[in-house]
Order: C-alpha cells, then sequence, then structure tokens
C-alpha cells in the first residue's frame, strides 16, 4: 500500500471549509491539498481532468455533520460537570464557538476533541484511499518542514 503524506492542517481547512464556490482536491502523488477559488478554477479542473486517478475531490461536511460530531464527542466525555458545560453550551446558538470556549479552559478535553476531529474527519476519506491501495499519513504541524519526515520517493511501495 503506497503512502500519502498529508498536511494536516490543509486537510482539516479543506474538510471543514464552508465558504461558498470553493472546493478543495488532493494530489494523490504529492500529498499537496489544492484550493479551487474563481481565479484558478479553469487551470485545476483542467489538470483534474487531465489526470483523474491522481486528485480527489475533498468533500467538506456540512454543518449538520459537524454539530453531530460535536455531540458525539460530547457523549465520550466522562466528567458529568464537564458534560453538562459542553451540553448547555450547544444548546443556543454560536454552537462551534461556544463549544470550544468551553474546551479551551481544559486542556487535556481540548487536545483529545482535536484527535477524534481529526479521527471523524478523515474517516471517510481513509476508506475511498484504501479502496486504492492508498494510505492517508497525516504530518503534523510540528513535524512539516523538518527532515525526520518520510516523503513519499524515500519509501518503497510494499506490495
Amino acid at each position: 500500500m503506497r503512502k500519502v503524506y498529508v498536511l494536516e492542517r490543509d486537510l482539516l481547512f479543506a474538510l471543514t471549509n464552508q465558504m461558498k464556490e470553493t472546493a478543495h482536491y488532493l494530489d494523490l502523488k504529492t500529498g499537496d491539498v489544492i484550493p479551487v477559488f474563481s481565479f484558478n478554477r479553469d487551470e485545476i479542473l483542467a489538470r483534474v481532468r487531465a489526470n483523474p486517478e491522481q486528485y480527489v475531490r475533498l468533500v467538506p461536511q456540512t454543518r449538520g455533520q459537524g454539530i453531530e460530531m460535536i455531540n458525539r464527542f460530547i457523549e465520550t466525555v466522562s466528567r458529568a460537570d464537564l458534560k453538562a458545560k459542553l451540553k448547555a453550551a450547544v444548546k443556543e446558538g454560536r454552537i462551534f464557538s461556544r463549544f470550544r470556549s468551553v474546551l479551551e479552559t481544559e486542556p487535556e478535553e481540548l487536545r483529545r476533541w482535536q484527535q477524534f476531529r481529526v479521527m471523524v474527519l478523515t474517516e471517510s476519506l481513509k476508506q475511498k484511499l484504501q479502496k486504492m491501495n492508498l494510505e492517508l499519513v497525516l504530518i503534523g504541524d510540528d513535524a512539516a518542514g523538518t527532515t525526520c519526515v518520510p516523503m513519499p520517493e524515500d519509501e518503497p511501495d510494499e506490495e
């Protein structure tokens, strides 16, 4: 299975982006997340049409899916007091910012949320890539740009 190395922050941005008339593609050769805006749309779509096996469209989650993900996470919180605060935070407007505000007071739970979020957001993409005999490998901000991160050409393809 060939590995596709992708910057985590770029992928998460693409999978949560709600900007209208913006799309993102994952280049399966380079691992680049390619944004498609009005000014570069024709050029990027021409590349995708010319090599469709090289690109996968990244479909962002909907607002409803984001809320569902938050509610799923809240159910995993073991502390009753924190769970109650989180449930109260998401009952009214500005659900995402209120949820995050509560979590920012709890660094361990915030870290756990970030891991949960990455897992949920990338789950369907990982399954899609696996069917193509590809493995998604996320590169965190701390590893980006360092020589300790293996690059695709440094690793032989596994059968």
